[in-house]
């Protein structure tokens, strides 16, 4: 009993001396640090830990290979600094540790110092200590370029899409947008570039028209072809697209997304015929009429009072017309008063203003041209030559009570009064032919039938009436 107790403290001090290294060393392989870093280095996707303030405080290897690092970032460092070249993944972070809130299976963009694109899935957490106080944020990630139908390649998306002469969309079968083309954002109005993986409505939610074409084509399967519709850039300016869909399929015929291609076709689309008319005689028969007026009083020999009340009347019709194409684009629905408020308001103004200053300058007759051709622009035959008539007699009426006396006299008043007829019947025809054409239908004369578009103009422009127009 006394010699095992005696031997006791020689046995512990021989157990401490013989396996005291292999403690040492099992205490080591065993350490939290190591263990943590042997972790950290076999995650399978990229991983960086910052502190609040945005310092790197970790970053794995597997996160240097997919970015592109070049050799080990030093702990500490600001991530906007460390992740120079991957301005959106430091966005991320800093954005994570200001909020503080958590996230997952989002995806954004990035390039490599090489120039490769590539895209990148990930997360953010919020790191905690002991008493659940946020101390830091977690960013993890995984290279998902390969994974992602339609993005296998953003090289091969920048070179072929970008060379395309319409606007292309791509979204996967949740309406997640994989890919817009340069023409699209231009054709949209989109200031921003939009993120792969965002949400088709919230990319376009400007143009309500658009996503709601890509959702219904995800949920229906159907693909349509030589289709139309409206919509409007974020500045208020209205387009019409010609768009058709396409169903992406992979090697199994199994379908993976949705095409939507498109171009602005605003241009080949007749406008509104009302509109048409306001913005035609605003252009060119407002400053005309001006011009006229201005060379009766430069050239002229009426009175001073005569000049000054011309003037007066030319420059308050100068600014209703301005103002009437306002009220225009403002309010569409008030188009057709509109257009034939001016018609009356111009037509009146040009009576005084031909009879003021007619006698003292012989070109003034013209002005009676313009209001029958405005006219022209929109109504049908029979109604042009009506306001044709009727100006071409007002016209007649104003030399017979300015005394014109004759047979040459009234001979040449006549032939005024017999051309604003015939130029208006004119014009007419021409702008039934233009419309037609736009409305991609055949002359009326091969009575074949004509499809319309919901803004062309009616192929039966010979019956229809103003009001009909406007519907």
């Amino acid at each position: 009993m006394g010699k095992s107790a005696a031997s006791s403290p020689l046995f512990a001090k021989k157990f401490l001396v013989d396996f005291y290294p292999y403690l040492v060393r099992l205490k080591t392989r065993m350490s939290e640090p190591t263990f943590f870093e042997n972790a950290v280095r076999n995650l399978p996707g990229g991983l960086i830990l910052v502190d609040l303030q945005g310092r790197v405080q970790a970053v794995n290897e597997t996160a240097q290979t997919i970015l592109g690092l070049m050799g080990p970032i030093a702990r500490g460092i600001d991530c906007e600094t460390a992740l120079f070249d991957h301005p959106k993944v430091a966005k991320v972070i800093m954005e994570a540790c200001a909020k503080l809130t958590a996230s997952n299976r989002k995806e954004i963009t990035t390039q490599r110092s090489d120039g490769e694109k590539i895209v990148l899935g990930y997360g953010t957490l919020i790191l905690k200590d002991n008493n659940s106080a946020p101390v830091g944020i977690g960013f993890t990630f995984q290279d998902i370029t390969n994974m992602i139908p339609l993005m296998d390649s953003h090289r091969f998306l920048d070179i072929a899409l970008r060379n395309l002469p319409g606007g292309l969309i791509f979204v996967d079968l949740q309406g997640k947008v994989r890919g817009v083309n340069q023409m699209a954002q231009r054709i949209l109005g989109l200031t921003e570039e939009v993120e792969p993986g965002t949400p088709c409505h919230k990319a376009l939610v400007h143009h309500p028209h658009v996503y709601k074409v890509l959702l219904s084509t995800c949920e229906h399967m159907n693909a349509v072809n030589r289709q139309e519709l409206t919509t409007h850039r974020p500045d208020g300016e209205k387009a019409v697209l010609g768009y058709g869909t396409l169903i992406l399929r992979n090697a199994q015929g199994q379908p993976i997304g949705v095409g939507l291609t498109f171009q602005d076709i605003t241009r080949f689309i007749p406008l509104p015929l009302q509109t048409e008319f306001i913005r035609l005689v605003n252009r060119f028969f407002t400053p005309f009429a001006l011009v006229m007026v201005g060379a009766a009083m430069a050239l002229g020999y009426a009175e001073p009072r005569v000049y000054h009340t011309a003037f007066a009347i030319a420059l308050l019709l100068a600014v209703f017309n301005e103002a009437s194409v306002w009220l225009a684009k403002k309010h569409s629905e008030w188009i057709l008063a509109i257009g034939y408020t001016r018609l009356g308001t111009n037509f009146v103004a040009n009576i005084v203003l031909v009879y003021l200053l007619g006698t003292f300058w012989g070109p003034m007759w013209l002005l009676f041209v313009l209001t029958p051709v405005s006219t022209a622009l929109y109504a049908n035959w029979g109604q042009t030559l009506i306001t044709a008539m009727v100006s071409s007699g007002a016209l007649l009426a104003i030399y017979g009570s300015r005394g014109l006396e004759g047979a040459v006299g009234w001979g040449q008043a006549s032939l005024h009064a017999a051309f604003i007829v015939f130029i208006s019947l004119f014009v007419n025809s021409i702008a039934r032919m233009v419309m037609q054409i736009k409305a991609g239908g055949p002359p009326r004369e091969a009575k074949l039938p004509i499809k319309l578009t919901a803004t062309a103009a009616p192929s039966n422009a010979d019956n229809a009436t103003p009001n009909r127009r406007a519907a």
